[in-house]
């Protein structure tokens, strides 16, 4: 028989772990420190933090250390003694799921008769479970894991390459583990982040809705929702693109179906009409500016219906006889657009519509309202809206609004006296340019008032100076791009552009 490496004094628990031997085989002094006879896995952790954190038997000859305590598993389970206490590896088991075991037994030497083995005394202990077993035993959110082979509470870090799966087992609600803790997302892994909340804020770590295109790929971002449009959905028109009209491309997605539509540089001399249920965003494609005009006049170049249309960067410019843009009982979502130079008009917003602009330039022709809402909704922010006028026509005109929200914007009306650039006593006016407040209308404010150029001028930038206050969720650009305010409540100009 090979000789052992450690003696054990208690007859009993030599008997507990099987070693059927005399005392003649054993070839080392008695070691009462072995973690086999203590708490096995555990003890080695405490002796040797970070390395020999396994526990083996000391039947598994002389390579192993003095104490027991290794850097590796042992490959056979009858040389492991996770738990400790003299227990076979079976009654380890049972010690590993929670259960209580008797860690020493009688001797099967020849009984005297005081009951006690010829070998030595009966001795028995009982130690407690392990530290856990399971996350449901690591009520600490520092370290809510449990390390089924150390059996200790962790962070999720102590999983290595599969610290992540290891967060998606205890919450698939935060599957990815960063700096030792369980998130939703990061930048770098955003796969939880979709529907109504399909961004990942890397400063809480979160899942928020997109409030930029830029944020959805190639698609556009619903404002309305905070979802993206489908990705595999974005169709483009214009020279050498797959459609050559707005109306084609429009027509291309089926009722009820959502896309996005990049509009490329050119004139497009077309009436279109946005209907049955779609959700459709038109976008300039980048550093463009393309036109939609209509010469001959007879309706406006976009007429929104039963659907919901996001715009940016368009140029509605140019009808003969009617507005550039109707909501008729729709949404629409429009952000640094042009809408100016129409003989009928801006835009008008009807029948329970639901109209949001954001840095925005919105002008009739001569003598025509530049925005009116009737029995609808509008939300006017950091916008430019004028009237030109040789009477008293408003700017803004209201007839039975559901509620209009003006903020950091510019109302301003060539001709007549103020307030004829507001006619609309519903109207909530916050943080904004008009000629009650920056004084009589001046078309040196601006660069070119009759072409419908509404950046502003030096004097301009001195009537609008510090007349808006930004806030958080406000724009971060102006309708050129240029970089608005980016801390809460600080003053800045009012209007669509950032001189």
């Amino acid at each position: 028989m090979q000789p052992i490496n450690v003696m054990i004094r208690s007859a009993s628990v030599i008997a507990g772990l099987g070693v059927g031997i005399s005392m003649g085989c054993l070839n080392v002094g008695p070691n009462d420190d072995h973690c086999a006879l203590l708490d096995g896995d555990q003890t080695c952790a405490e002796r040797y933090p970070g390395e020999r954190t396994f526990c083996t038997r000391g039947t598994c000859g002389p390579t192993l250390g003095r104490d027991g305590c290794v850097d590796e598993r042992p490959e056979d389970d009858a040389c492991y003694s996770p738990c400790g206490g003299g227990r076979s590896f079976a009654e380890d088991a049972a010690c590993l799921s929670g259960s209580s075991t008797s860690t020493g037994e009688e001797s099967s030497g020849t009984e005297g008769s005081s009951g006690e083995s010829s070998s030595g005394s009966s001795e028995s202990s009982t130690t407690g479970p392990m530290p856990c077993v399971a996350n449901e035993d690591c009520p600490d959110a520092a370290a809510p894991l449990c390390e089924p082979v150390s059996g200790e509470c962790v962070t999720c870090d102590a999983f290595g390459a599969e610290a992540d799966a290891a967060c998606a087992g205890l919450d698939p609600a935060n599957p990815v583990c960063l700096d030792g803790a369980c998130v939703e997302c990061t930048a770098a892994a955003p796969e939880a982040c979709m529907g109504m909340t399909p961004v990942c804020d890397d400063a809480t770590n979160t899942c928020v809705p997109c409030v930029e295109h830029d944020q959805c790929g190639d698609a556009a971002c619903n404002f309305f929702t905070g979802a993206c449009l489908p990705n595999d959905a974005v169709v483009h028109v214009g020279p050498g693109q797959t459609y050559t009209t707005i109306g084609a491309a429009v027509s291309s997605f089926d009722m009820m179906t959502e896309g996005t539509i990049i509009v490329h540089q050119a004139n497009y001399d077309e009436a279109v009409t946005v209907d049955g249920g779609r959700v459709l965003a038109l976008l300039a494609n980048a550093g463009d500016t393309p036109t939609l005009a209509l010469i001959a006049g007879g309706a406006p170049q976009i007429t929104v219906g039963d659907a919901t249309v996001l715009l940016d960067g368009l140029r509605l410019s140019g009808n003969a006889d009617d507005v550039g843009l109707v909501v008729d009982g729709g949404q629409a979502w429009v952000d640094r657009t042009r809408i100016v130079q129409n003989s009928g008009g801006g835009l008008v917003a009807q029948n329970a519509a639901e109209l949001t602009l954001r840095n925005c330039f919105v002008g009739g022709g001569t003598d025509v309202i530049g925005v009116e809402v009737v029995d609808a909704s509008a939300s006017v922010l950091y916008s430019t809206i004028s009237a030109s006028t040789f009477g008293m026509t408003p700017a803004l005109s209201c007839t039975t609004p559901l509620a209009v929200d003006v903020r950091n914007s510019i109302i301003v009306s060539q001709g007549g006296t103020s307030p004829d650039e507001l006619s609309c006593a519903a109207a909530t006016i916050v943080a904004t340019a008009t000629e009650a407040n920056v004084g009589p209308f001046s078309a040196g404010w601006f660069v070119n008032f009759n072409g419908g150029d509404y950046h502003l001028t030096a004097s301009g930038t001195s009537a609008f100076a510090d007349v808006a206050n930004w806030n958080t969720g406000d724009p971060s650009t102006d309708i050129d791009g240029d970089p608005r305010p980016s801390i809460d409540g600080t003053a800045d100009h009012a209007g669509a552009d950032v001189p």
